[in-house]
């Protein structure tokens, strides 16, 4: 089969980079690494394999094939699930040993059924909503809220090991109020389970960005994803970009002053313009809203996309780059020559985070391996 005309190029030896600069930034919180969404559009199966070179014993996952999947690849450590999970998916991921979210006292039920079903205890760690998240954890601020983490201690079939939070703001004010909260909260919690005091939860809220700015965040566990990657907007030690976004021009023309450019004329030339077809589009997760706000290298300089683009193709201005043929590499996200297209690049162009670009484009491109080869 020919190669596509748009691919992603993941460097493992940078992934295997940031685990460790990660892990030094944590001291002596143990990791656990978020693979899910298919480790961010990285892959499981390239990043895995790195992180059980590095000594990870905690990954995060939320779909089961990426469960399952580990556990086919050797991984024999821990894996938790990071969001609240349907009946059948709990019953399904019980063969690889899943530790479940309880997101409120009905999902903890349908957790209980399902231990009934398959005949053991299944273990869980309990949401609440002291950072203010308001998405799947329990609201102690409630007399409600109360009850129901009664009720979740009371169900046979539910064995709480942990208690845990999510933060909804990358603000380290916001995050150290947080993690304050949860200190005290997670205590009642653990109260109001009825967990025996021997028998101590695991708390954990950290993401990368409050695990690597608020060390008061990292409680017992660090659930680190974006920043294993290169994608973190937390001062930390140097990161790198694990991942490439790229095609090759495949057409190149020259239209005069005053043409109109793309769907609904968005742009017009203001001199002769010499502009180029890049292969990839709105269906290859490259979003529309980029149309127009982009950039791109090519030829190791930036070019702009002028084109409110379409689903397979982009248009870039290259009049400043005489030397660019049919045929070159373009590079809409990462590295060439001495200069790169930053997640905080993609991130100002878009308006939104940059995982909302890259985590479907390894869902809908081919990847290709740069580094060491993954075992």
């Amino acid at each position: 089969m020919i190669p596509g005309p748009g691919w992603i190029e993941i460097d493992v030896d940078a992934i295997a980079h940031n685990v460790a600069t990660v892990r030094r930034e944590l001291g002596t919180t143990p990791l656990c690494a978020v693979v899910k969404a298919d480790a961010y559009g990285h892959g499981v199966d390239l990043v895995l394999p790195v992180l059980m070179a590095a000594g990870v014993d905690t990954i995060g996952v939320t779909a089961n094939e990426e469960a399952h999947g580990a556990r086919r690849r050797g991984f024999r450590g821990r894996i938790l699930r990071v969001r609240p999970a349907l009946r059948e998916e709990i019953e399904d991921a019980a063969a690889a040993d899943v530790e479940e979210w309880a997101g409120g006292l009905a999902n903890a039920r349908e957790i209980d059924a399902a231990a009934r079903a398959i005949g053991r205890r299944i273990r869980v760690h309990v949401s609440i909503n002291a950072t203010g998240l308001s998405r799947d954890g329990v609201d102690l601020g409630a007399a409600s809220g109360r009850e129901e983490l009664n009720a979740i201690g009371a169900l046979p079939g539910v064995h709480p090991i942990g208690v845990c939070a999510h933060f909804p703001c990358e603000d380290e004010r916001d995050v150290a109020e947080g993690a304050e909260a949860f200190r005290i909260q997670s205590a009642h919690t653990a109260e109001l389970l009825g967990t025996d005091a021997t028998d101590a939860l695991e708390r954990h809220c950290a993401t990368s960005f409050a695990a690597l700015t608020v060390p008061a965040s990292r409680f017992d566990l660090a659930r680190v994803g974006a920043a294993l990657y290169g994608d973190t907007s937390a001062r930390t030690g140097p990161l790198k970009q694990a991942l490439r976004l790229l095609s090759r021009v495949a057409a190149i023309n020259v239209y005069p002053a005053g043409s109109t450019v793309g769907y609904d004329r968005t742009h017009t030339t203001a001199r002769a313009s010499r502009l180029a077809v890049v292969p990839i589009g709105y269906a290859d997760g490259f979003h529309r809203v980029l149309g127009g706000r982009a950039e791109v290298l090519v030829g190791g300089r930036r070019a702009p996309v002028v084109d409110r683009h379409a689903m397979n193709t982009v248009l870039i201005d290259i009049t400043d780059h005489p030397a660019v043929r049919v045929g070159d590499e373009v590079v809409l996200a990462g590295a060439q020559g001495s200069d790169a297209i930053t997640m905080r690049d993609l991130e100002h162009a878009s308006g939104q985070i940059a995982a909302d670009l890259y985590t479907a484009w390894g869902r809908l491109l081919p990847r290709r391996v740069r580094g060491g080869e993954p075992s």
